[in-house]
């Protein structure tokens, strides 16, 4: 069956649902932690306490709600995206404009535990947070980060429809598992067979909408 890429509906269900989950910075969505000290690359952070559309406090449900679920190395950082621009007010009621800054990472899939992504060729990665479009402070999700180029995470990931077509997507703390700068034995054998048996007993949500789309990195997938 051929998949299209301009289902317009699903792109803007997928786009809302999704800047539920990671992050519209509307004051009305989100606790904006901006009293701290805390500093990356010697600027300040701001944390997003996003809302969860879904409950993700296990492997069983996290890989649930997940389109892909693999293990991947993060070649490099390529680029910072700004989405969902919106005006705010400061302190002193001057309206300001905002966009969300997203990470645009290079990867390199090296076992596929849900969904068939491609394994022969770097692809994109998108994660909420990062360099804000001023330059001068972060944001991240709580508890969460840049990941680290040249190390290795377990990715639950979701489609996104971007400016330079479908990618994948995750952000929540709880769907990026980092194991580390190394893939040995004992990696494999550890988290990365316990995520491969929760695979197995994965907790889909009643309320999920489940679609035949698939991402532009999926081997299956035909323009």
């Amino acid at each position: 069956m051929k998949i299209k890429k301009n289902n317009i509906i699903f792109t803007l269900c997928i786009s809302t649902m999704l800047g539920i989950i990671v992050g519209i910075l509307n004051l009305n969505n989100y606790n904006l932690d901006n009293h701290n000290t805390e500093l990356y690359n010697n600027l300040p952070v701001t944390r997003a306490h996003g809302m969860k559309m879904y409950d993700t406090s296990t492997p069983e449900k996290a890989i649930g709600i997940s389109d892909y679920v693999f293990v991947a190395k993060i070649n490099k950082i390529l680029r910072t995206e700004y989405k969902n621009q919106i005006q705010i007010k400061d302190d002193n009621k001057v309206k300001t404009i905002s966009s969300d800054p997203y990470t645009i990472y290079e990867i390199e899939v090296l076992d596929n535990i849900k969904g068939y992504l491609k394994t022969n060729e770097p692809i994109e990665f998108m994660q909420y947070g990062g360099l804000n479009e001023d330059g001068k402070s972060y944001i991240f999700m709580d508890n969460g980060e840049l990941l680290n180029e040249g190390e290795y995470y377990i990715l639950m990931a979701d489609i996104w429809k971007s400016q330079h077509g479908e990618t994948i997507e995750a952000s929540e703390t709880d769907r990026i598992i980092q194991l580390g700068s190394s893939y040995n034995a004992t990696v494999r054998n550890g988290l990365i067979s316990e995520y491969k048996r929760a695979f197995m007993h994965q907790e889909i949500p009643s309320n999920k909408n489940i679609t035949n789309n698939l991402s532009k990195y999926d081997i299956n997938y035909i323009e």
